[in-house]
């Protein structure tokens, strides 16, 4: 029996949950909370602040160049409102490229083998460093790649270099060599002062939830950020250069796209020129942020991680000790 195409099998997917209910679209009546599934979203025009069906949104991008499809990393939501847009983006334009923060520049060859088949799942996990909800979350993704011939980008920079900067301070890559300058943007210092401002909020947040005291500082905290958000972004405008007429889909989570921010300014920075678009996640005990992203998208809150204070400090402590047992290598 001959196996149907990954982009019939994913279309058919998208009609039965649309069937059972799932997809809210136009004026449809928004489930509360507590009524929703964790794996349900709400989908908004953030422009005209009104509901609308998935299908419409991929008529709104088709002439978009790059859309960031900003994400919470654990988050069902997220991961199924990428699974049912890839392929309606794809009806639309077979020279689609998909963009990942979740593989870096220095596995790009191992991404490619296996868009190609040349290596096994098990070989990609492992030799790509895939993240621990790759199965779950980004396979679906990457399948429809690798079974429809598209290109997939490791946008990100690697950990290793995230973490040595955020140690040794961003003047530390004047010291790579080859390959390394590859696995890193040229420039990792430009940001505007928005994102600064937001990132020390959300710095001050952290240290306010984690008991910690002393003002936050533009440190080397903010230049490990930049350089994932700027290596993202010179992935993608390489690739757009690379690949003419092409459309590239990008996934990342919410902060790197939010407010157009982050990787959305950095991009900017490099073609002011290019047609963006980005959907963001909000949570449904929020009043709905309009300018947070071109599209919105409302999910169930997350459980609470801890409950207990002492559970929290003792899961910090033991992070912080593991910390302590990395070091800055290449």
């Amino acid at each position: 029996m001959t196996q149907k195409p990954l982009a019939i099998r994913f279309l058919i997917f998208i009609s039965l949950l649309t069937m059972q209910g799932c997809v809210l679209s136009g004026n449809n009546a928004i489930n509360t909370p507590a009524s929703m599934m964790m794996h349900e979203y709400a989908l908004y025009d953030a422009g005209v602040k009104r509901l609308i069906g998935i299908e419409q949104l991929a008529i709104n991008l088709k002439h978009t160049d790059v859309i960031f499809v900003g994400e919470y990393h654990t988050h069902s939501a997220s991961h199924r409102l990428q699974a049912e847009l890839l392929p309606l983006m794809f009806q639309q334009n077979n020279n689609l490229q998909l963009s990942f923060e979740q593989f870096s520049r220095d596995k790009q060859s191992t991404l490619t083998q296996y868009i190609n088949n040349e290596i096994g799942e098990q070989t990609l996990i492992k030799q790509a460093d895939a993240w621990d909800n790759y199965q779950s979350d980004y396979r679906p993704l990457v399948e429809f790649a690798r079974e429809n011939n598209l290109k997939a980008i490791a946008a990100n920079t690697p950990l290793s270099v995230v973490r040595c900067i955020a140690r040794k301070g961003p003047d530390y890559i004047e010291n790579f060599k080859e390959p390394q300058k590859k696995w890193i943007a040229k420039d990792i210092k430009s940001s505007s002062t928005a994102y600064q401002e937001k990132f020390m909020a959300a710095m001050s947040h952290h240290r306010a939830k984690t008991a910690s005291s002393g003002p936050v500082k533009l440190s080397n905290s903010f230049f490990a950020q930049l350089a994932r958000d700027n290596t993202m972004a010179e992935s993608i405008y390489t690739a757009l250069k690379q690949s003419k007429n092409s459309q590239v889909i990008h996934f990342n989570g919410a902060f790197h796209s939010n407010y157009h921010l982050g990787t959305v300014d950095a991009l900017k920075r490099l073609d002011p020129n290019l047609k963006i678009a980005v959907i963001s996640p909000q949570f449904y005990d929020n009043v709905i942020d309009w300018s947070v992203g071109d599209y919105v998208y409302t999910i169930k809150q997350l459980p609470t991680r801890y409950i207990k204070k002492e559970n929290m400090n003792n899961a910090i402590k033991a992070m912080m000790e593991k910390r302590k047992t990395t070091h800055c290598e290449l």
